[in-house]
């Protein structure tokens, strides 16, 4: 099973509410690059799960619409910022099908963090907006980073 762990593309910056924020077009831009490579790569997933903040579900739309056509997206409570991972690392381990999710910093490091070395104090990686973590599941418990993808790494 592949587990893609996405930080939604840059968002508009607001003083007032910090929970609505659309991407802007540098991030729209950004995540629809990501999209397109992950098509030409074949990436198929059978699920795709957001948080409610705008800046996620957007980002989650444009991702879904070249990997996961037809297909319903999912609001998940458990990807909120908010919210402690435990509750969603317990859902993953029982998931059998590849699955996004798009969520929020410092909580989507933090799962990679905690699948992949068991603590979800340590910054594995560099998740600008729009990054993209493959996690591989080698076993029923251990997972690796199989590949890292950044919006800045591909050619416009």
């Amino acid at each position: 099973m592949k587990l893609y762990c996405v930080r939604h593309g840059h968002a508009e910056l607001s003083l007032n509410d910090v929970g609505d924020r659309a991407l802007t077009p540098e991030g729209i831009q950004d995540v629809e690059k990501i999209a397109a490579h992950l098509a030409h790569r074949n990436v198929q997933i059978s699920h795709l799960m957001h948080s409610s903040k705008q800046r996620a579900m957007d980002t989650a739309k444009i991702l879904g619409s070249e990997i996961l056509p037809n297909q319903n997206m999912e609001l998940s409570e458990l990807l909120e910022p908010d919210k402690l991972i435990e509750p969603l690392v317990d859902q993953i381990y029982s998931w059998n099908d590849d699955t996004m999710l798009v969520g929020h910093l410092p909580y989507i490091a933090k799962l990679v963090s905690q699948l992949v070395i068991g603590d979800d104090c340590y910054n594995l990686v560099r998740f600008t907006p729009g990054t993209v973590v493959c996690l591989e599941r080698i076993d029923t418990q251990e997972w690796t980073i199989d590949w890292v993808l950044r919006p800045e790494l591909l050619r416009t």
